[in-house]
């Protein structure tokens, strides 16, 4: 592959997660330039907007690196598109290399589709925007075209290239990389097809599977340093590494605990112990614990958030004025409730606790929330960085469209029995606020 060779206008890489795309890559160009100016590698993460995405372009390809002598500034400020697409052509003209392939690529592309209607379209043109120049955009994404085509067209499909899921054996070559040094592969790939066919039915991920492994090696192996079973009684060290092997397909791998609570709760229990000790320490770790790590106005948020989604709106003022008690019925006109109302109370149709979270409003949650904190909220806590730090940890879910600003609406994401301990941690009676839950 030579430097003047001409280049797709767009190529487009897709694959699922941990399939070695953004690894092939790289690789391929660190191989084919080894100056490193004739392609530029973007993470759509770090380069969260448009004008960083184009000035790490721009100091790729120029070879210019921000430093102190140059006060850290950029090869050219590119505030939008127009001023990269000037930069661009300037920049090739001055070194002469217009001819010469210049390639962009862009690392999880998918959250381009983000970052305005016209970004994408434009990176798919870009050798046509900037005169015929011989430029290349790459994108490395997740998702399928036919989700990320844009919806108003105005450039053709890229060239696409699939990476599909590894097999089995080259999943298992993978990882025999991570043996550790003092032992045996032979008996530490016999663990790792163990692994592999408990869980590969719900996981085929490699780097979910990488994590598995690192965190019940040390439990499975534990028993032969408590002279327990040898090496060769395969049959009893699986045996005895069961409880571990439930416990992290219920509580590890679906992210209940950190890595750090695995390791801490399973270092209580071992093959020395019974089997319900086991079960006690690691299996029900979550039920056990005191409430999230989340900080003290944080929690009594997530408080509100969920009585916002629970409660019916109409009885806010019975439950959250000031002054009033919470459990004191207002008393009905008439004779008696209604059928809705009875048939409601015995856990009917309208039972919310039965038809999961509702959205609420931002300004309602706030409402509650400065009605049950007992305390005055101090002056330099920033609420909405709180709020805005719920919706990034997935405990609130925004169901309003995402260029809103006024209007916001989530809806809570937490389980009856997390909130309850949340609530236990912070002293707080969640059970008085409930409107209709048993």
């Amino acid at each position: 592959m030579s430097p003047e060779d001409p280049a797709p206008p767009c190529v487009f890489v897709y694959g699922p997660s941990a399939t070695g795309k953004t690894a092939v890559i790289r690789d391929l160009f660190n191989e084919y330039d080894t100056s490193g100016d004739h392609y530029a590698y973007i993470n759509s993460v770090e380069c969260f907007t448009p004008r960083l995405l184009f000035e790490r372009t721009l100091n790729a390809w120029s070879g210019h690196v921000p430093s102190a002598d140059n006060r850290f500034s950029n090869y050219a400020r590119c505030d939008n598109l127009v001023d990269f697409v000037n930069s661009v052509r300037d920049l090739l003209v001055t070194s002469g290399k217009q001819h010469e392939a210049h390639y962009m690529v862009i690392d999880q592309a998918e959250r381009l589709r983000d970052r305005g209607p016209m970004l994408l379209t434009s990176l798919l043109r870009l050798s046509e925007l900037t005169g015929g120049a011989n430029i290349s955009v790459i994108l490395i994404s997740n998702v399928v075209w036919d989700k990320f085509r844009p919806r108003h067209g105005g450039a053709a499909d890229p060239l696409s290239i699939f990476f599909p899921y590894y097999t089995k054996q080259q999943i298992l070559l993978v990882l025999a990389k991570d043996c550790p040094l003092d032992e045996p592969q032979s008996f530490f790939l016999t663990f790792v097809d163990a692994v592999y066919e408990v869980f590969h039915r719900n996981c085929v991920d490699l780097n979910e599977l990488r994590h598995l492994v690192a965190m019940l090696y040390p439990k499975f192996v534990q028993p032969v340093f408590e002279q327990q079973a040898t090496r060769n009684e395969f049959a009893r060290l699986f045996k005895l590494c069961q409880p571990y092997f439930a416990a992290a397909s219920e509580r590890l791998y679906l992210r209940e605990i950190s890595t750090s609570e695995w390791q801490k709760y399973s270092a209580v229990a071992s093959a020395k112990n019974n089997p319900e000790d086991v079960a006690t320490s690691i299996y029900h770790m979550a039920e056990n614990s005191d409430g999230m790590d989340l900080p003290h106005y944080t929690k009594f948020l997530l408080i509100s958030a969920y009585l916002a989604s629970y409660n019916p709106s109409r009885l806010d003022v019975q439950y959250f004025a000031r002054g009033k008690d919470p459990t004191q019925k207002r008393k009905r006109k008439g004779g008696g409730a209604s059928a809705a109302a009875a048939e409601d109370a015995l856990g009917g149709r309208d039972r919310q606790q039965l038809l999961g979270p509702r959205s609420f409003a931002i300004e309602r949650m706030l409402a509650i929330f400065y009605s049950v904190i007992a305390e005055p909220v101090d002056s330099a806590v920033d609420v909405q960085t709180q709020i805005a730090s719920l919706i990034t940890l997935r405990l609130l879910t925004k169901t309003s469209a995402g260029d809103r600003l006024d209007g916001i609406k989530c809806k809570c994401n937490v389980s009856l029995e997390a909130i309850r301990g949340i609530s236990r941690s912070v002293r707080f009676e969640i059970d008085r606020f409930l409107y209709n839950f048993t």
